[in-house]
Parts: structure tokens; C-alpha cells; sequence
């Protein structure tokens, strides 16, 4: 999705760091998406029938073979009508007659054999799904790729895609059965495949909807100025992108995961791909769009020509239009909030305070770095202190009120409800931040050290200045960020820690002081010593009458031990 800040962008400095970011948050969320649609699909197959998911090496190899089977098959029979579009076939029929005389008849022989295994539900297990899911995203794939290219020859001419068009009429009908298996053993078969569906619809919805917004602007630019921007481009190609991409977002989706269970995976997918997706398409798109804008009124731009600068950021707005639309949208499907906050509303809140908390740190990141360049100036720098100022101001402009806004809604929840500081999202994000914000002010630190230790040890020099700058300004952000959400955490557990009851008031009636103290000491009560002027054969045994004061209910008593170890409890009322 995020291809399109990278795209005929050109600008170095402070624009690279938000091309990273926005790499940075692909890795995170995808991440998570893989984390929890493993658990999802597990935990979903272990609650309905521990024995039909015993993973046998039968199915295993099965299943497995038959996938193999399908693409030896299916890159066959492409071949051969790839052939159809070539003027010499005798010398290149080789390889895909004999994928096809060999897969054919292997698929047809284990498809039948599966087909049959399926009228028993024990042969339906998760090995099963995991096969039908791979298959058809698989084939989703190829066939996506298939059409795009076909599709561009189709509008702009140029060779004939012979490959391309063997591979869609081979796969079309294998994706049609898997999809068919996927529907009629619902029950069996996870929808894991119908969101990663969706994802890919999406992501070559956004990326080609990108581009072409990126042409439009810069049209608009080109004729509204004197400046010759024109570029001869493919709008045919990307139009049929953008149609391939809509058509499989709309089946996948629009018609069938909006119509799916509103359980986890469904969630995670609408808020880990399209809520985040799209606010981090949006949040890179802004901040590149307002460092340009900042560097050409008050820094120091690479062009003399207001066009020509703002030509390069052009792919940071569309990159901001995009994001945008794919965040409103996925934000309206997951709906407003209503009564008492559920995991999901959390989940959103944390993910968007994630966001702008890593923009923040970035940003203070830039700030120190370029700090550290005004106090120590190296000898040449790529970049003026300016530009790096801009930068910092930039991002931590775009960060912090994305991290406040969010931050700030779940602290009045916590405020109002004291269910909210315990909850697991809640939990989960503060130790995740201060556990990954402390390893990396630890490494930091090191890697500082190591230089100092270079330097005062080694013998090369002069190089001190640039090896300690970014480990410095990681130990100084991520080191407040890790104290911060320290004592948050801290301050939490000790709010929501339960009140310790206050010990009990003891009246121990005894003559014995070394008794009276062995007695507070094991009952932790609070013990009065009652003297008794008569010896009376009283008991000594402190662990009994210590448990005796603990197996009371009541907070007042007196206690007299008798003679031959019995103990008489008495609760009283002040």
C-alpha cells in the first residue's frame, strides 16, 4: 500500500526517514496480522474437536502432494496454451507437455481420493483448511497478476502475453473449486483466505489509485504553470489495476467478509490493514507533504523552482488522499462506539497511540540529531541544520497529536472506569512499549559505549562525533518513552492492586510476654496483652493459637488460651 510514497520520489534527508517509517510500520502490523490469524485459526480449530485436528503425517503428505500436484498441473496446461500465441512450438513444448502429461493425471488421481476422503468430517481437519486456503490465495494471485497484464496489453498494445493469458485460463477454474470447497465446508474450512483476499484487493486498489491520483496532480500542475512537467505515463495500465484490484475487493469483502462473523480475525483485519494500513499511509503521506512545504518557505530546497520541488512530494499527497479514504472507510465499518468499551475499541484506540508514538520518537530522534550537529558541526554535511530542524519539527508535528488524541481518550477511560486499567489491550500495549522502548535504549547504550571505548582505545579518531550521534538521540527518546509508560504501568498496578486488609485487633489474655510476642508474630494481628494475675495451667502453644485468631471471621477478639492446649475465641463490638 505504501509503494506509492516511494515511487519517482527523489528528495534525501528527512523525506527517507519517512519512507523508512512507513516501512518500519508495514513490518509491525503485518506482523501482527500473521501473530494473530495463527491463533485465531488453532484455537478456533482446538475448541471444536480436539481429535479431528490430530495433524497426521498421512494428511500432511497428502495435502501436501496434491498442492504440488496443482501447480505441476496448472503451469503445464499454461504452457501449452502460452504456445498457442508463438510461431515456433516444437522447440519450446518440451517442458510443459511433460508438466501436463505428468501433473494431470496425479491431480485427477489425488483430487479423487480427497474428494472422496471429504464425506467423513475426520477427513475435513485443519490440514484440510490450511490446504484450501493456500490453494486459493494462490490462485488469486496468479490469476490478479494474470489479468493486470493482460488487461495493459489489451489497452496499450505491445507483445502478446501468452504466459499470462495460459495462466489465467488454467487457474481460473482451480481458484473457482477452491473457492466452491472453501464455501461448502464452511464449517470446516477457516475464512482466513477471503481477508487475505480482501488485503490484496485492497493494497493494488490503493497502490494503482496512488498512482493515478499522483498523474492527476501532477496534470493539474503542469497546466496550471509555465513549467513543461508532462511525462508520457500508462494511465490504460494502471486503470486496469485499479479495476482488477476493486473487483477482487469488492468479492472478497464488500460480498463476502462483510457478511462474516464480526469475531477476531475479522477485527484484525479491519483494524490492523485497514484502519492502520491507512493511518500510516496517511500519517508518511502528510509529513513528507508538510516537510516539503516547510523546507521550500523556510529551509534550504534542492530546487530553485517552486514546480519542480513540489513535483517530488506530489507522490506524498496522493499517498495522503489514499490513506485517508482507506482509514475513513474501515473506520466506518468498525462503527461508532456505543456503551461500555469492548477489546476491539481499545485495540483501535492503542494501535493509533502506537503510531504516533513511533512518529514521535522519530521525530525527537531528528531533533537531537540536529542538535548535535549545531553544537558539534561536522566538517560537510549532505544536509543543512535547517532542513534537519524541519524535519524534526515536521514529524513530531504529525506525531504528536495522533499519539495525544488516543493517549488521552483511553486515560479518561481509565479515569472513568477502573476496568479499563486492567484490561488486557491495555496491559498488553504499556508492557509491549516499555519492553521494547528499554531493550533499545539498552543496545544504544551499548553501541554508545563501544564507540567511546573505539576512540579512547583504538587508534582511529575523528569519527567519534558521527558514531554517537544516533545512539544518543535513541537513548534520550526511547529512554523517556520506556520511563514514561514505566511509571504509568507502576502507578496502574498500584491503583488496581487490591487494599490489604488491616490485621486484626487481638485481646490475648496471658501472663506470658514471650507468648503474647510469638503470638503476633505468627498471626500478624495486632495483639493487646490482657495480664492474668492466676497461672491457671495456661497453654504455650503459639501455632495454635495463632491459627486459631486466623480462622476467626471476626476482626475483634479475645483470646484465652485454656489449660491442656485449648484455645476459647470470643469476637466483640467496641
Amino acid at each position: 500500500m505504501y509503494v506509492v510514497l516511494l515511487v519517482l520520489h527523489r528528495n534525501l534527508g528527512v523525506t527517507m526517514i519517512f519512507a523508512i517509517l512507513g516501512s518500519l510500520f508495514q513490518i509491525l502490523f503485518w506482523l501482527g496480522i500473521v501473530v494473530v490469524v495463527v491463533k485465531v485459526v488453532s484455537g478456533r480449530k482446538a475448541e471444536r474437536s480436539p481429535d479431528a485436528n490430530a495433524v497426521t503425517v498421512k494428511q500432511v503428505f497428502l495435502y501436501g502432494s496434491l498442492y504440488a500436484a496443482v501447480h505441476v498441473a496448472a503451469w503445464g496446461v499454461a504452457g501449452l496454451i502460452a504456445l498457442g500465441g508463438e510461431d515456433s512450438v516444437a522447440d519450446q513444448a518440451a517442458i510443459p507437455l511433460a508438466l501436463t502429461l505428468v501433473g494431470v493425471p496425479v491431480l485427477v488421481f489425488l483430487g479423487s481420493w480427497v474428494w472422496r476422503s471429504l464425506a467423513d468430517p475426520a477427513g475435513r481437519d485443519g490440514v484440510f483448511s490450511m490446504y484450501v486456503n493456500l490453494t486459493g490465495v494462490t490462485g488469486l494471485i496468479v490469476l490478479m497478476a494474470s489479468a493486470i497484464v493482460i488487461g495493459a496489453w489489451l489497452v496499450g498494445g505491445g507483445a502478446y502475453p501468452g504466459l499470462a493469458v495460459g495462466a489465467l485460463a488454467a487457474w481460473l477454474p482451480l481458484w473457482a473449486v477452491h473457492w466452491w470447497l472453501g464455501r461448502r465446508y464452511r464449517a470446516d474450512v477457516s475464512n482466513l483466505h477471503v481477508y487475505i483476499g480482501a488485503t490484496a484487493g485492497l493494497g493494488t486498489l490503493a497502490v494503482f489509485s496512488g498512482v493515478l491520483v499522483n498523474d492527476l496532480l501532477l496534470r493539474l500542475l503542469d497546466s496550471g504553470t509555465a513549467v513543461d512537467l508532462f511525462r508520457d505515463s500508462d494511465v490504460g495500465t494502471w486503470l486496469v489495476g485499479l479495476a482488477v484490484g476493486a473487483a477482487v475487493f469488492a468479492g472478497y469483502w464488500v460480498d463476502t467478509g462483510m457478511k462474516e462473523a464480526r469475531d477476531t480475525l475479522w477485527h484484525s483485519y479491519v483494524v490492523l490493514v485497514g484502519v492502520l494500513g491507512g493511518l500510516i499511509t496517511a500519517v508518511v503521506g502528510v509529513g513528507i507533504s508538510l516537510y516539503g512545504s516547510l523546507q521550500w518557505w523556510l529551509g534550504d530546497p534542492d530546487n530553485s523552482s517552486a514546480v519542480r520541488h513540489f513535483e517530488e512530494f506530489l507522490p506524498a499527497v496522493s499517498a495522503l488522499i489514499v490513506g485517508l479514504g482507506v482509514w475513513f472507510y474501515h473506520r466506518r465499518v468498525l462503527g461508532p462506539s456505543r456503551g461500555a468499551r469492548s477489546e476491539v475499541q481499545r485495540v483501535y484506540d492503542y494501535v493509533i497511540a502506537a503510531v504516533g508514538l513511533v512518529t514521535g520518537i522519530v521525530g525527537t530522534v531528528i531533533l537531537v540529531i540536529g542538535f548535535l550537529e549545531v553544537v558539534f558541526p561536522p566538517e560537510d554535511s549532505m544536509v543543512s541544520e535547517i532542513n534537519i530542524l524541519l524535519g524534526a519539527v515536521t514529524t513530531l508535528a504529525v506525531g504528536a497529536p495522533v499519539w495525544a488524541q488516543a493517549w488521552m481518550r483511553t486515560n479518561r477511560s481509565v479515569r472513568v472506569d477502573a476496568s479499563e486499567a486492567a484490561s488486557p489491550t491495555r496491559r498488553v500495549y504499556l508492557f509491549t512499549v516499555v519492553g521494547i522502548a528499554g531493550a533499545v535504549a539498552v543496545v544504544s547504550l551499548i553501541v554508545l559505549l563501544v564507540a567511546v571505548f573505539n576512540e579512547v582505545l583504538g587508534e582511529e579518531g575523528g569519527r567519534l562525533r558521527d558514531d554517537i550521534q544516533v545512539p544518543v538521540a535513541l537513548i534520550v527518546a526511547v529512554g523517556a518513552v520506556a520511563v514514561y509508560h514505566f511509571l504509568v504501568l507502576r502507578q496502574e498496578r498500584r491503583s488496581t492492586a487490591p487494599a490489604p486488609e488491616p490485621p486484626k485487633q487481638v485481646v490475648l489474655v496471658t501472663a506470658d510476654e514471650v507468648f503474647a510476642t510469638a503470638v503476633r508474630d505468627l498471626s500478624g494481628a495486632r495483639v493487646t496483652v490482657l495480664h492474668r494475675l492466676d497461672a491457671n495451667g495456661e497453654s504455650t502453644d503459639a501455632q495454635a493459637v495463632a491459627a486459631a485468631v486466623e480462622a476467626a471471621e471476626a476482626r475483634n477478639l479475645l483470646v484465652v488460651p485454656g489449660s491442656g492446649g485449648g484455645v476459647q475465641v470470643i469476637p466483640y463490638r467496641r
